[in-house]
């Protein structure tokens, strides 16, 4: 404080004259004793430095101002401003302000006059009354506290705001607030500070908000601030209290998080719900398939950019429209260990990389179990099927053997009278030739009826040793009509010297049948009518496998030939590329097993469109 000597006060020491000189550039050019002590720069310190040295952030464009009007003549008594000290002391002081040059124009300079000078007292004192009780309760606060003044510049800091931002009290005190702030609330928050000391309104003091602060490391914090404003005389304080929002935030993400989780849960249970209430209600297959394209999406975390394929045997079901993309997630449907189909879910954009981890394992484990409810669903339906058709064929088996029985009595009057009626003509006559043609149709109806009744006693007779030529002749018996219908040209080259095998003839002539059957059918899909190509052949002969004698029976067409895609479930239960009404698909299936219990194997080969060849090896030994 200044007395009536203009003395000025600082600390409890009287300066009776402290003095500068500024030149016309703002640069300090006199520096006195007074001058050291008050402000505890030395003069080779501070000497040639811009007077910005001493101005607070925000106030040196005023002070600025002033000495325009100073350097073109005007003097000016009572100036009041803020200056900072070395080591950061805020100053209130009072300056004269005059020309310097001894008249001369322009001036040379400024010559400053401090009338007065005193330190500006702590936040926290002035706040309590230089109450030290109060001062210890925001130096122990949790939350974090600061004061500025009302250019922004730090005067206070507690322990928890030093630690929530991570500086040290030396490092903010005397800097401007905004240095703990983010952009763009760092450009922003001079202009606003200025625009309320100009009567602006107050847009944050007397509230509380959640704002960012920013650390020294340069992290970013969530934080609730309050602030409040108090004036001393003609200062405003602004204090604000800061509440660490960190663990808030973070615990809410959490049970956020678990809400989210726990809709998906209960998104992909009703899916998968739904899945089985479809595989045990729906009629077919192909129903379960299209209910399953139609209910996966929805249970996706991104449904409205997702698609559903799911393929099974050659088919596809999608939920329209499709499309295909190249991000897809995939869950193959297996039955009986055998990939059969698989679901796929197809993204129609790229997701961000911060949410493809637990998103894409769970989609994976919904598929997943889509595909393995699915495989079982058609392993569960097969099994009917099959014990339905194997049912089916045991009744047709005791229907043909009583109708075999029923047939042999007729049959056997039948040639016991054509060979009555042959012995009355002559041989050589027109009437001998007709019973003798009766007689011949009578035979060939008998070989037929023992061939049936043989094919339906299959558990009752063993292992035992026959020729192959003999279980051919025996199939052929039935089949040569169908063949001749069909306008085949058959070819059978089974030598009779070949080595007998020991077999279920009855079992035999089943797998030869069903191979007569299917090649019969492709035959007659690729050629309706007669053509020379349109040939069957039947071939035997010995050869050696992995050392051991085996016999070989060939079935060939020149038919349709079999796609590459189809055979390796060539010969899976029910596996047919014939139509509803020409097939079980249980033919190649049944052979299949006939000939592994018999220790043998069948093979295929085959071209597509051009031709189709299964060998039925047998061992000899």
């Amino acid at each position: 404080m200044a007395d009536g000597r203009g003395e000025a006060r600082v600390d409890g020491g009287l300066f009776p004259s402290i003095v500068m000189g500024q030149s016309r550039d703002g640069a300090i050019v006199e520096w006195g004793a007074d001058a050291e002590a008050a402000y505890g720069y030395a003069a080779s310190e501070i000497a040639g430095e811009s007077s910005s040295i001493l101005f607070p952030h925000g106030l040196f464009r005023q002070w600025h101002n002033t000495c325009s009007r100073v350097l073109r003549g005007e003097c000016i008594a009572g100036y009041k401003t803020v200056h900072i000290a070395k080591g950061g002391r805020h100053l209130d002081v009072v300056l004269d302000l005059e020309p310097q040059g001894g008249g001369v124009e322009p001036p040379s300079g400024i010559l400053v006059r401090v009338t007065s000078i005193q330190p500006r007292t702590p936040t926290p004192e002035v706040l309590s009354g230089s109450d030290m009780w109060t001062r210890a309760i925001v130096e122990t606060a949790i939350d974090g506290i600061i004061a500025i003044n009302e250019f922004g510049t730090i005067e206070y800091v507690n322990p928890a705001a030093q630690r929530l931002f991570g500086y040290a009290a030396h490092e903010l005190m005397g800097q401007n607030v905004h240095i703990l702030m983010p952009s763009p609330f760092r450009e922003e928050h001079d202009q606003r500070l200025a625009d309320y000391r100009s009567g602006g309104p107050a847009r944050v003091i007397g509230s509380a908000r959640e704002v960012d602060g920013q650390r020294k490391d340069g992290s970013i914090i969530p934080i609730e601030l309050s602030v409040s404003e108090v004036r001393l005389g003609d200062r405003q304080i602004f204090t604000g209290i800061l509440h660490d929002l960190s663990r808030r935030r973070k615990v809410q993400e959490e049970k956020d998080q678990l809400l989210r989780d726990l809709n998906r849960r209960n998104i992909e249970l009703t899916c998968l719900y739904r899945v089985g209430e479809s595989s045990r209600s729906r009629p077919t297959l192909n129903a379960i398939f299209q209910d399953v394209a139609n209910l996966v999406r929805p249970a996706c975390h991104y449904p409205d950019i997702t698609h559903v394929r799911v393929s099974f045997d050659g088919e596809t079901y999608v939920d329209e429209p499709f499309h295909e993309t190249p991000w897809f997630l995939s869950a193959d449907i297996d039955v009986a260990g055998r990939r059969r189909g698989k679901v796929e879910i197809f993204h129609m954009e790229a997701r961000p990389p911060r949410q493809i981890g637990p998103f894409l394992k769970e989609e994976r484990d919904l598929i997943g179990a889509i595909a393995h409810t699915l495989g079982e669903t058609v392993e569960r339906r097969e099994a009917e099927a099959q014990v339905i058709q194997a049912s089916k064929l045991a009744s047709i088996g005791e229907l043909a053997a009583g109708v075999g029985h029923e047939i042999n009595n007729p049959v056997n009057g039948i040639m016991n009278c054509a060979d009555i009626l042959a012995a009355q003509f002559e041989p050589g006559s027109k009437n001998r030739q007709f019973a003798d043609l009766i007689r011949s149709e009578a035979d060939r109806i008998a070989r037929i009826v023992h061939s049936l009744l043989t094919f339906s006693r299959q558990e009752r007779e063993r292992h035992s040793p026959a020729r192959l030529c003999d279980i051919v002749e025996a199939v052929l018996s039935l089949s040569r009509k169908k063949i001749a219908k069909s306008n085949v040209d058959l070819r059978v080259d089974v030598p009779e010297d070949l080595p007998k095998v020991r077999c279920r003839s009855e079992h035999m002539q089943q797998v030869i049948m069903n191979l007569i059957i299917n090649a019969l059918h492709a035959l007659d899909e690729k050629y309706p009518d007669r053509h020379p190509d349109k040939r069957l052949s039947l071939s035997a002969r010995t050869i050696e496998l992995g050392g051991n004698p085996y016999l070989r029976l060939t079935v060939e067409d020149h038919g349709c030939g079999i796609a590459p895609q189809h055979m390796e479930r060539l010969f899976d239960p029910f596996f047919t590329t014939k139509g509803r009404d020409k097939g079980t698909g249980l033919g190649l299936s049944v052979s299949d097993g006939i000939v592994k219990e018999h220790g043998g194997q069948i093979s295929v080969e085959s071209e597509k469109g051009r031709y189709a060849r299964f060998h039925v090896d047998l061992p000899l030994s």
